[in-house]
């Protein structure tokens, strides 16, 4: 192994490379690189390819190529001029040399065809033409002979069209009169309720946007009791109402009113129609205190 070579071999593994790394990096042929740490280059296809595979060799593993051709170039086989490939010998195109009298010919010969073919052309269109011409003024001709004008059909035509102008003239415009729009009638509103607190047993509700303040009780699955009172402490109900047993209260002039449902199962609550949902779940807060403030349309 020459010292080129340990000095190659030695940058190798420090870069932590195989052979086959290196092979793959230079594309350098396997057997070719451990010719070349070995110092044997008769294996190399010949000594200029043996000078091309260390550069390559040492530009993979961060060496400078012409310090080491430099250094160790007793190491390194010199370049046999006679090995560098030859460039073809095959003349090209532009080289070959042509006659000048040649090259005109063959470039007024297409000139000359276009020109010939552009008179045909011309020729073709204008036989064509003058056919054509004799043609349509021979059938025009042939036409005319064939018309003959009746006077009376002539004098029929114009009083017919005539009469179809003053049939129109007189025939008054239709106009289309607007359609009347039905009035709309306005629905009263239910209401909206709007939850202001709760605290279990006890909830206080809004209601807003409704005209009047109907309320119906009913007892659905069982009796129950229902307490219905204003802010004033007065009733306007306060029994058990049996299963199938309803009430039907016109609380529109209150202001506050207080609902106490002793048993939540089994009663059911109409605001203006609407069904109403108690605040808690009925099966977990049997009995709940509900009270609705009322702000009609026209206190807003």
């Amino acid at each position: 192994m020459t010292e080129l070579g340990n000095r190659l071999k030695q940058a190798r593994e420090e870069k932590g490379l195989s052979l086959e790394d290196l092979q793959t990096i230079t594309k350098i042929q396997k057997r070719y690189l451990i010719g070349i740490e070995e110092g044997n280059y008769s294996i190399m296809p010949g000594q200029f390819y043996a000078r091309a595979f260390i550069r390559q060799y040492s530009e993979a593993v961060g060496l400078d190529p012409e310090l080491i051709f430099e250094e160790y170039q007793n190491d390194i086989p010199a370049n046999d001029k006679d090995e560098i490939p030859q460039l073809s010998r095959v003349k090209t195109r532009k080289q070959v040399p042509t006659s000048s009298k040649n090259t005109k010919v063959f470039n007024f010969i297409p000139k000359v065809l276009m020109f010939l073919a552009f008179v045909a052309v011309v020729a073709i269109i204008y036989v064509l033409f003058q056919n054509w011409g004799v043609g349509s003024s021979s059938d025009t001709q042939q036409d005319n002979k064939n018309v003959v004008f009746d006077p009376a059909e002539t004098e029929n035509e114009g009083s017919s069209g005539n009469e179809t102008e003053e049939a129109e003239k007189e025939e008054p415009e239709q106009t289309e009169e607007p359609a009347e729009e039905e009035p709309v009638e306005e629905k009263p509103t239910t209401g909206t309720l709007t939850e202001v607190s709760s605290n279990s047993p006890n909830a206080t509700l809004e209601l807003k946007d409704a005209d009047k303040f109907e309320v119906e009780i009913a007892a659905d699955g069982g009796n129950t009791w229902v307490g219905v009172n204003n802010a004033s402490g007065e009733y306007f109900l306060n029994k058990e109402l049996k299963d199938g047993e309803s009430e039907i209260i016109d609380l529109s002039s209150e202001k506050e009113i207080l609902f106490n449902v002793g048993w939540v199962p089994a009663t059911k609550i109409k605001i203006n129609g609407e069904a109403f949902e108690f605040p808690f779940p009925i099966n977990d807060v049997t009995t709940q205190k509900v009270t609705i403030k009322f702000v009609s349309n026209g206190q807003q």
